[in-house]
């Protein structure tokens, strides 16, 4: 499947699979109320475990995301990369892919696919691993199960992950917390 059909699914609701530069995701269009609610019933996810938002631009993170100078240091270090911030939400970005203290995860991720679904989305895509919830993260297409890829509409791009997901850290508050490590280091 090519960008442009990807992009017309995601746009009418649909969940897609996907490489990235960390492991292989499942996602829907952040403007998609239904197909955020779809990728949460497919991954069987529980409604208060947000995902985070691929993003393929700094321009566009900053739509979603509000950015201290130490969370801006950090994705001028990071980013694109394997480095998720949880930054504090704009103003109407849907409730369900956030923390309980108002917080989105973001990443610009370096894949070159992801960044191009998101530009031609003029938008993030929401996104996590493209396994059941509990399952091991994929690092290829190969390893995501037959029956998830049954469940979703479509698999756009091919390759393999970095194989790693990303280390994801809090910038919340006054210090930076580390939630999740992956491959980058703070």
């Amino acid at each position: 499947m090519d960008v442009l059909e990807a992009v017309k699914i995601f746009k009418n609701d649909g969940v897609m699979v996907f490489p990235t530069d960390t492991v292989w995701g499942v996602g829907a269009f952040i403007e998609s109320r239904e197909g955020i609610e779809k990728l949460y019933r497919i991954k069987n996810r529980e409604k208060d475990k947000p995902t985070a938002l691929l993003v393929g631009s700094m321009d566009q993170a900053r739509e979603y995301g509000v950015f201290n100078d130490v969370t801006e240091d950090l994705v001028k270090k990071y980013w694109p990369g394997a480095l998720t911030v949880v930054v504090t939400a704009k103003t109407g970005v849907n409730k369900e892919i956030l923390n309980d203290k108002g917080g989105i995860g973001i990443r610009c991720a370096k894949n070159k696919l992801v960044k191009e679904l998101c530009e031609s989305l003029s938008g993030g895509i929401v996104a996590t691993s493209a396994n059941f919830a509990g399952g091991e993260s994929p690092k290829s297409l190969a390893e995501v199960s037959k029956d998830f890829l049954n469940s979703v509409d479509g698999v756009v791009g091919v390759g393999d992950g970095g194989g790693k997901s990303s280390t994801v850290v809090d910038c919340m508050g006054e210090n930076v917390k580390v939630l999740r490590q992956g491959d980058v280091h703070i």
